[in-house]
């Protein structure tokens, strides 16, 4: 799943949840996908920044060396 995908059912799911107009049962599962969601979504942007710092780095040490 693509991050914006992700993103774009975490908040589905939350204005779901913030409407008051479901039940409990499906409240609870609704919670859990998004919880499962946050955490994959969370994994996913830190290693997304990962990447970025490290490309960032070797793009600042290429510019150093000319």
């Amino acid at each position: 799943m693509k991050f914006e995908e992700g993103m774009k059912e975490l908040d589905e799911i939350i204005q779901k949840l913030e409407s008051g107009k479901i039940g409990l049962e499906e409240g609870t599962k609704l919670f859990e996908r998004g919880n499962e969601l946050a955490k994959q979504l969370c994994q996913d942007f830190s290693e997304n920044k990962g990447k970025v710092f490290v490309i960032k780095e070797n793009l600042e040490k290429l510019i150093e060396d000319k």
